[in-house]
């Protein structure tokens, strides 16, 4: 059963009233519309793996990931830096992408942090991650697809994908804090600081990384494979 109450103006006739109305639905149907449409941008340039600049001039970092380092002025590129650009170039280079935000929008350096998705279905922050070209990156608050990221990272891992292929690595002790999610070579400083109860010992950096862990970089210079 369809029930319709409305109250109609005094002077006004029905079929006036119903014009007004219908005009002012499909004008607030088309904004809405453009509104949907706004949220899509182009992808101007790419930084590196894990970021890009938007048509508007926004600089957005992918939440949740990082990729190799590129080379800078003060230091050079680490190994498969160049090649995570290239694929996050493929993947999102003038093409149209949707942002979707966490509790934080925005980084200390002022870049807008954002999960990125194509206009055919795929999330940008786990695709990086899934083809090796990046790796997990726990940060609070902005921990929504944590789980996700994980999952695709084990599988980088277990398929020999990008950097994760032919990893080898020399034994060595790493410590780890559950409540920063960085793990430390034992002889690191910050290692020494970290409570009892957030401690957890690893033995590869392997091991860290999957279990979700990523290296504090003022410790561990070199993540990647030796």
């Amino acid at each position: 059963m369809f029930c319709s109450i409305f109250f109609l103006p005094v002077g006004i006739s029905m079929r006036k009233y119903l014009f007004f109305y219908t005009l002012i639905w499909f004008c607030g149907l088309t904004a809405d519309q453009e509104l949907w449409a706004d949220t899509w941008y182009q992808v101007r340039w790419v930084d590196d793996g894990d970021s890009i600049v938007l048509q508007d001039g926004r600089h957005v970092r992918y939440i949740g990931i990082n990729a190799p380092e590129i080379q800078h002025a003060d230091q050079k590129a680490e190994p498969f830096g160049n090649e995570a650009k290239s694929i996050n170039t493929k993947l999102v280079f003038q093409k149209n992408v949707r942002l979707e935000y966490d509790r934080e929008k925005r980084d200390p350096y002022g870049r807008t942090l954002a999960y990125v998705y194509l206009r055919n279905g795929l999330f940008a922050n786990t695709e990086m991650i899934a083809q090796g070209a990046a790796y997990f990156l726990f940060l609070r608050p902005n921990t929504k697809h944590t789980l996700l990221f994980v999952k695709n990272q084990h599988a980088a891992m277990l398929a020999g994908k990008g950097f994760w292929q032919n990893w080898k690595e020399s034994n060595a002790e790493y410590i780890a804090n559950k409540r920063s999610m960085r793990f430390h070579l034992s002889t690191c400083p910050f290692a020494g600081k970290i409570k009892s109860a957030h401690k957890v010992r690893f033995s590869r950096k392997w091991d860290a990384f999957w279990a979700g862990y990523a290296p504090a970089k003022r410790c561990v210079t070199q993540w990647w494979s030796e």
